[in-house]
């Protein structure tokens, strides 16, 4: 129960910290002149997930005692990146809207996120 503890507490501290830096990249987007799909991406998704991901990588360590260390950090961005780029990608082609997509990529993420901490080494 402690590791599922450890978990939703730094998946919570992540997402606060996403939810943040999501609103931040919005608003510098749309108030500046150069303002494109590229840029919107990279500072509305990439930077506050990528953000996102290292504070939830520090507040597990801090709340369950071990460090996911460099192998499945990396994993874990690989797998924050793909997972951002289709949901992205669903709203660019209006297969959803903003905000059928977020909650998915945030149950895509909080899933996946386990399955991949229960697949992890720790060594």
């Amino acid at each position: 129960m402690k590791d599922w503890l450890a978990y939703l507490a730094a998946f919570g501290i992540a997402l606060a910290s996403a939810t943040v830096g999501h609103f931040v990249g919005f608003w510098m987007v749309m108030s500046s002149n150069a303002s494109g799909l590229a840029s919107l991406f990279a500072a509305a998704m990439l930077i506050p997930l990528a953000l996102a991901l290292a504070v939830f990588i520090v507040s597990y360590a801090a709340f369950s005692d071990r460090w996911l260390g460099w192998a499945n950090g990396l994993i874990a961005a690989t797998f924050v990146v793909l997972t951002a780029l289709v949901c992205f990608m669903l709203i660019a082609n209006d297969v959803l809207e903003e905000s059928p997509a977020a909650i998915l990529l945030v149950v895509i993420l909080f899933f996946g996120g386990r399955y991949l901490l229960k697949r992890a080494s720790f060594d």
